[in-house]
């Protein structure tokens, strides 16, 4: 068990008992030619930043043998398990779920612009997980299968910070799994949205969880880490 100093309070971690998640780094939100840039025009710089700082994150969790989980926000080509509600509100936003863009129909599992992006390439024995919602714990089969691997903690990274990500540390902080949400790990496309959830996070003396730079992280495992290990046991937790 090793202890990292966080924005808040201490966070214990032991690798065996830790997953990375890494929510939703697809081509329809991070992609130049994905739907939110080609299709919203929405600005991609604060997105795009993070890309440099979850590959070491990547490459540092591998390199240890750590549990790594990459999700997308997708459905299926009927779209069968879009909830009424929530093709309201991204119509209302002028992203109806389906419609056709430069990468293919938006969130449509099969379509280019479901795939995680090429930077951050899974490898084949890591989990890539479909969900239908912001929360990766709804109508999924994440939390069954941390359970079954004996996962606690989880550190959690990707976009948007005040969507999928909160949703998924908030739901997995009440399901009783011990999460660290890394700041420089995850971002909006207005990056005052990005600063307003990691403020709340923080509130309340830190009773919502634990944030921290990935350099915290770094630093507390500096020596385990200082000889950049490879991989000898993969992560066997499969692909959804």
């Amino acid at each position: 068990m090793v202890k990292i100093e966080t924005h808040t309070h201490s966070f214990d971690l032991s690798i065996k008992n830790t997953a990375l998640l890494i929510v939703d780094m697809q081509n329809d939100f991070c992609h130049p030619d994905g739907f939110n840039a080609n299709q919203l025009n929405l600005d991609l710089t604060s997105i795009r930043a993070i890309i440099p700082s979850i590959q070491s994150l990547l490459e540092w969790s591998r390199n240890l043998g750590m549990a790594v989980i990459f999700t997308r926000e997708s459905h299926p080509p009927d779209l069968s398990d879009l909830t009424d509600s929530k093709q309201k509100r991204y119509s209302n936003a002028g992203s109806p779920i389906g419609q056709s863009g430069k990468m293919g129909r938006f969130l449509v599992q099969g379509e280019k612009g479901v795939e995680i992006i090429e930077e951050l390439r899974p490898l084949p024995h890591e989990t890539q997980l479909d969900k239908p919602a912001h929360s990766c714990f709804v109508n999924t089969p994440l939390d069954h299968k941390l359970r079954n691997n004996n996962i606690t903690h989880l550190i959690i990274a990707g976009v948007t910070t005040q969507c999928c990500v909160l949703a998924t540390y908030r739901h997995a902080s009440d399901l009783g799994y011990y999460c660290l949400l890394l700041d420089d790990c995850c971002a909006t496309f207005d990056p005052e949205d990005h600063n307003a959830t990691i403020r709340i996070l923080q509130s309340e003396g830190g009773v919502l969880g634990w944030v921290a730079h990935s350099s915290m992280l770094y630093h507390a495992f500096h020596p385990l880490t200082s000889h950049h290990p490879t991989l000898t046991h993969p992560n066997k937790m499969g692909r959804h």
